[in-house]
């Protein structure tokens, strides 16, 4: 397992005092030997704020993953970019938004579930009406998945993951989802972004469910 994982939350629609929050999501993961941000929100200038009060720095990033192509995930990358990344990105975004990145970066294409890095993979490009990839972290309570919005269906995405191992938690917009009775087993849910009923999860898993926000940092070695 990796000895040092954190999870910082840089973009949400909601956020702690000192934060600004906005419509989106992005995820700084922070690694024994490397750097991921996953997703990168909307508003870049909003994205590098965050980041800079969790003292991030973008030039120690070294992977940027993309979940899906939906604006409020994607719209900071332009202010992140720097040529020795590698971007990882579903194998269902526009040829043109591929070309604009690779002219830039190392770009990565993905349609099935593979490692990242070390004790990361990717569920690969879940097929919905919106496709979407997640990552998958091992840890030493098990596995962690990060999603963005949770289209292909949490129960979708968390079959996939259990693949690896077993799961522990899940940190991420989870969209519509009541298919309540999967997350059952989970000792961590952190519920961000778009998901709609947080209440409900809330009052079902009260010892496992955070409502997730800017600012929070989970360290899950």
């Amino acid at each position: 397992m990796v000895k040092s994982l954190k999870f910082k939350i840089v973009y949400d629609n909601d956020a702690k005092p000192g934060f600004e929050s906005g419509w989106g999501f992005s995820c700084f993961v922070e690694l024994e030997d490397e750097n991921i941000l996953f997703d990168t929100g909307w508003d870049g200038n909003v994205l590098l704020s965050n980041m800079s009060r969790l003292e991030i720095d973008p030039e120690n990033i070294d992977k940027v993953v993309l979940s899906h192509a939906h604006w409020d995930h994607i719209g900071g990358l332009n202010h992140v970019l720097q040529p020795h990344m590698d971007v990882y990105l579903p194998k269902s975004f526009s040829d043109h938004m591929k070309e604009e990145i690779s002219s830039q970066v190392s770009l990565h294409e993905i349609d099935a579930p593979q490692k990242i890095t070390d004790k990361v993979h990717t569920t690969g490009e879940i097929e919905n009406s919106t496709e979407e990839q997640s990552l998958i972290f091992e840890t030493s309570k098990g596995l962690v998945v990060l999603v963005g919005c949770s289209h292909p269906g949490v129960e979708k995405i968390l079959s996939i993951s259990s693949r690896f191992g077993s799961l522990y938690g899940i940190i991420g917009g989870l969209h519509g989802f009541d298919k309540y009775e999967v997350l059952k087993d989970l000792g961590l849910i952190v519920a961000t972004h778009c998901t709609k009923n947080d209440k409900e999860i809330k009052k079902l898993y009260p010892n496992s469910f955070i409502d997730g926000k800017v600012g929070m940092v989970f360290d899950l070695e």
